[in-house]
């Protein structure tokens, strides 16, 4: 349906940045009618509809372009190793195969649908939208709460975003710099790991490959120094002169796993764009709202507060939404005509937008729209934002009620309500070995194709141990798995407890913005 949202709207909007107070119209067809001030007369189309007004802030939906989403039931991984030189250590540390992977292969395979549904609410619960990280799966998946950027398919309905969190050999990049060329996106891992250390070679190989372009977001670049950044963006430079490159910062994770992150300044000097990611439970934040109060964190410790409290959230919003914009044209980001009505109410905690924003946590989100539709908030606000009663679950986040939607009629191969996604996962941790032992039997019995759309559905992880062909059957868990309770919706007493126990130093002040 139609809907018009009144409160003090944060557009990012070059011309009009804030519009206080301003109305956010929203068509039935999940796209923003108009940004107006509040004094202005509704356009004709939305004459009718139903007028919210929130008394809040009104932001773009946030975006996180880095996560892994398959393992954000994990815990924080408290790791004996750390810190770690690069991206290869880590995964052959006994204790992760059986606190990361295993744990994901056995969810993944056994409550694929409750697994999908549990961490999308998570991010939905910190006012985010869409999210890169999509799990491989034996059959299409349809029904997405939020948008899964691996699979969007803005604005033509083409799937021309391209990911790879393992690194490829030459003549495979070559490929991708072709599809560069043809307006594709590529979300690469790169040179993750301290600088000096042999990932550097990584930023070699994709400069080697021709996929310095426009199209490229680079995840994590910790190992390149200023002149890796100063030559990327000449070479964008060439192909476009409006263009810039894009890395994605996780700082939260960078310092978890190697005691240090990606030189931010070099990269902003260069001109390179920055968003942020989430990264992984195991080793990151909960939702990119939290790893904005990292950034904000590090900017003032560590880099002598370069960045202004809006070009911080810049890194959340407008910065991944114009990196898309490479291939997709402006769809999300900022809150003009046009674009894709994903949209995160959120209270009032500080009187300036942006500050507001870094100190927002996941008490303070109050209403989450994706595609038009609201799919987390307060009861009071999903209801008036036409939310059917009949799809809205009770759920408490951080000690806050809110409702959740977390099962579409439309969707008739996705049918747990949140209830049902809880019980589905606590079965599973009950008892992982007959859990795999099930879903496998019943991929077994199936037999078929596994594209079919019938096919049961299994998840496969993006991690170097998440092949597909796991769908064989031709591995076991340990007899004696034990799955980690699942991961809290909101950071909490157990996440800073780890933090205290495991984290450096640049991360504890994490814990100031949670009061």
């Amino acid at each position: 349906m139609a809907l018009v949202l009144r409160g003090s709207v944060v557009t990012f909007d070059r011309a009009r940045p804030i519009v206080d107070p301003g109305v956010v119209c929203i068509g039935d067809d999940g796209r923003l009618g108009a940004v107006l001030d509040a004094s202005d007369p509704l356009p004709a189309a939305f004459a009718a509809a139903p007028v919210v007004d929130t008394h809040s802030f009104i932001y773009p939906g946030l975006i996180d372009l880095h996560s892994h989403v398959q393992y954000n039931t994990l815990p924080l991984w408290e790791a004996d190793s750390v810190p770690y030189l690069h991206h290869d250590r880590w995964p052959d540390e006994d204790e992760y195969s059986t606190s990361v992977s295993w744990p994901a292969k056995v969810l993944g395979r056994a409550a694929p649908e409750a697994l999908l549904k549990y961490v999308q609410v998570k991010a939905l619960a910190g006012g985010t939208t869409s999210i890169q990280g999509a799990p491989r799966t034996t059959r299409p998946v349809q029904g997405w709460l939020v948008r899964l950027l691996d699979v969007e398919k803005l604005p033509a309905g083409v799937d021309i975003v391209e990911t790879a969190v393992i690194q490829e050999e030459v003549a495979k990049l070559i490929k991708r710099a072709k599809s560069l060329k043809s307006g594709h996106l590529l979300i690469y891992h790169a040179a993750e790991g301290k600088r000096g250390s042999i990932v550097r070679d990584e930023f070699d190989d994709l400069d080697g490959a021709g996929c310095l372009r426009p199209g490229l977001i680079m995840v994590h670049g910790t190992a390149l120094v200023a002149a890796d950044f100063g030559g990327w963006q000449s070479k964008v430079a060439q192909v476009d002169r409006a263009q810039r490159g894009t890395v994605v910062w996780s700082p939260f994770s960078n310092y978890w796993l190697y005691h240090m992150t990606t030189d931010v300044l070099a990269a902003d000097a260069a001109g390179i764009r920055i968003a942020l990611g989430s990264d992984w439970s195991p080793s990151g934040t909960k939702n990119v709202l939290g790893e904005l109060k990292v950034a904000d964190a590090v900017n003032k410790a560590q880099l002598g507060g370069h960045f202004t409290d809006q070009q911080l959230c810049e890194m959340v919003t407008a910065n991944p939404g114009d990196a898309l914009a490479v291939a997709w044209g402006p769809q999300i980001g900022r809150l003009l005509e046009g674009n894709a009505a994903d949209l995160l109410v959120c209270e009032r905690v500080h009187a300036d937008p942006y500050r507001n924003l870094i100190q927002a946590n996941e008490r303070h989100v109050r209403l989450v729209l994706v595609r038009g539709k609201p799919f987390y908030g307060t009861r009071a606000l999903m209801k008036a934002a036409g939310a059917p009663a009949g799809e809205v679950d009770a759920i408490t986040v951080a000690g806050k009620a809110r409702g959740v939607v977390v099962r579409q009629p439309a969707q008739t191969s996705f049918k747990l309500d949140w209830p049902g996604v809880k019980r589905a996962l606590k079965k599973v941790l009950a008892d992982p070995a007959a859990a795999w032992e099930s879903a496998t039997e019943a991929m077994a019995a199936w037999g078929g194709a596994l594209d079919d759309p019938e096919a049961p559905l299994m998840l496969f992880g993006d991690m170097p141990e998440g092949d597909a062909s796991a769908a064989a059957g031709g591995d076991e868990p340990p007899a004696d798995l034990t799955i980690p309770p699942l991961d809290s919706l909101a950071h909490d007493g157990p996440f800073f407890a780890a933090l205290k126990r495991a984290g450096p130093p640049e991360l504890q002040p994490l814990r100031t913005y949670y009061p």
